[in-house]
C-alpha cells in the first residue's frame, strides 16, 4: 500500500470519527401532544431554548385560526372556532410560519452540544400556526378547540417544567425565544420595551418591567444595549444588524417587535429574551454557520453576564 493511499484511508477515517462524535452529540427529542411539537428535558445547563412558529403540520381535525375572532359591541375580541359572528366583526388572527426558525433552533441547540457539551432544554413547534399559535394566550392561540388547547397546554407544560428544573438546580437562567421576520434585514432583540421605549436616551428611567429584570436589576442601560447585551453579543459575532445594541442602540422608525407570549408570560421565574431573526439569517445556504455563531454569542452573553451554569 503507497504512502498517499494510507494518507487518505487516514483522513477519511478521521472525518468519519468526527463525523460520529458528532452525531453522538446530537440532541434527542420526544414528540409532545400528537406530535403537535418536540421538546427535550434532558438539559445540563440552565437555558431554555423555544421555538412556536416553524410548525408545518396540518392536522385535519382542527379548523383553520384563518377565521379569527369576532368583535362585538364589548369592544372585545372573543375567540371561538364555531362562531359564526354573525351579529360582530372579524378579528384578525396572525398565522405567518416563521420559515426554518425550527431548523435554526434546532441547530443552535446542536451547537452547543457539539461545541461546548451544554445540552439545554428545547421546546420546538411542529403543528402549523394555522392551527395553533404557541406564542398567544390560549383563547386566541387555539380558538377554543379542544384539540388544540391540549396541544398548547402541553407545549407551555413543558417550558414550566424546564423552568422549574432550571430553578431547583441552578437557582437562575435565561429562556430565548427564536422567531423570524422579514421586515428587514436587522434582528429584532425583545426585552418587552417598545421601539418608542427603546428610542429613550436612558432605559434606566422607565417605569416598566423588562423580560431581563432578574438580571439587569439597577443598570438596564448595560444590560439591554451596552458592551454585555444580547444584541452586542450577536453583532460580534457575525450575525449582522442587531437592535438594541451597543453600536445600534435605537431602532427609530424601524419596524421592532419587542416580545410576545412566551416572553411576557415566564419573566417572574426566569430571565427571557425574544429574537426576531432576518430571513438571509435563517434560511440561507449559511444558516448551520449563522446558527453556530448564535450559539457562540449566547454562550459569551452567559458568561459576561455571570448566568451560564451547567452540571
Amino acid at each position: 500500500m503507497s504512502r498517499l493511499t494510507c494518507h487518505y484511508i487516514f483522513i477519511i477515517s478521521f472525518l468519519f470519527f468526527v463525523d460520529q462524535s458528532e452525531q453522538q452529540k446530537l440532541l434527542n427529542y420526544i414528540d409532545g401532544y400528537r406530535s403537535s411539537f418536540k421538546f427535550n428535558q434532558q438539559g445540563n445547563m440552565n437555558l431554555i431554548i423555544s421555538a412556536p412558529h416553524g410548525g408545518s403540520l396540518m392536522p385535519n381535525d382542527l379548523p383553520d385560526r384563518t377565521i379569527g375572532g369576532c368583535l362585538r359591541q364589548t369592544g372585545i375580541c372573543t375567540w371561538w372556532f364555531n362562531d359564526t359572528c354573525i351579529d360582530g366583526k372579524r378579528c384578525n388572527s396572525t398565522t405567518v410560519k416563521d420559515t426554518l426558525s425550527d431548523e435554526f433552533a434546532e441547530n443552535v441547540a446542536n451547537e452547543l452540544s457539539i461545541q461546548y457539551s451544554l445540552q439545554p432544554f428545547v421546546v420546538i413547534g411542529k403543528w402549523s400556526r394555522m392551527k395553533v399559535d404557541f406564542n398567544r394566550e390560549s383563547q386566541e392561540a387555539t380558538l377554543n378547540h379542544p384539540e388544540a388547547i391540549n396541544a398548547h397546554r402541553h407545549y407551555h407544560a413543558n417550558i414550566q417544567q424546564a423552568i422549574q428544573k432550571i430553578n431547583q438546580n441552578f437557582r437562575k437562567g435565561l429562556l430565548l425565544d427564536i422567531h423570524g421576520h422579514g421586515v428587514g434585514d436587522y434582528t429584532m432583540v425583545g426585552y418587552l420595551l417598545t421601539s418608542d421605549q427603546l428610542n429613550k436616551n436612558d432605559l434606566n428611567t422607565l417605569s416598566v418591567t423588562t423580560s431581563i429584570d432578574l438580571l439587569c436589576r439597577s443598570n438596564r442601560e448595560e444590560c439591554i444595549r451596552g458592551q454585555n447585551s444580547f444584541g452586542t453579543a450577536l453583532e460580534s459575532n457575525q450575525l449582522g444588524i442587531s437592535y438594541p445594541s451597543l453600536a445600534n442602540p435605537k431602532p427609530g422608525s424601524l419596524r421592532f417587535l419587542s416580545g410576545g407570549y412566551i416572553t411576557k408570560n415566564y419573566i417572574s421565574e426566569i430571565n427571557a429574551i425574544q429574537t426576531e431573526l432576518p430571513y438571509n439569517i435563517r434560511t440561507g445556504a449559511s444558516r448551520r454557520t449563522h446558527a453556530r455563531n448564535y450559539a457562540k454569542a449566547v454562550v459569551h452573553f452567559m458568561k459576561q453576564n455571570n448566568l451560564l451554569l451547567s452540571n
